[in-house]
């Protein structure tokens, strides 16, 4: 799968927030639920517009990672949770780390 590279740097944290919402005991349904609000809390996503946002949501759901909301929303699928299951064997660990690295 390609993805440019704030596609790439948005569905980090979009994992590192499934994986910390299953943690906490919410549900696959929910935890896969990103409203534009909540993207917008992502450090990555502080200094990009709303349509910057929406922009890079959409080529998430063109490369078949979820589908999105007019109101610029994003439900992951299980092919975002395979995608970064098999890049992120271990976890949280793992996409913390590489995140930790993204962000000076």
């Amino acid at each position: 799968m390609q993805l440019t590279k704030d596609a790439d740097k948005l569905v980090c944290f979009m994992y590192k927030s499934y994986l910390e919402k299953r943690k906490a005991g919410i549900n696959k349904i929910n935890a896969l639920h990103f409203e534009l609000s909540d993207i917008k809390t992502f450090k990555i996503c502080s200094s990009w517009s709303d349509s910057d946002i929406k922009v890079t949501v959409a080529e998430l759901k063109r490369t078949g990672l979820g589908k999105t909301y007019i109101n610029g929303g994003f439900s992951a699928n299980e092919q975002f949770i395979i995608y970064m299951e098999n890049r992120f064997k271990d976890g949280l660990t793992g996409v913390v780390d590489f995140i930790s690295k993204l962000i000076p």
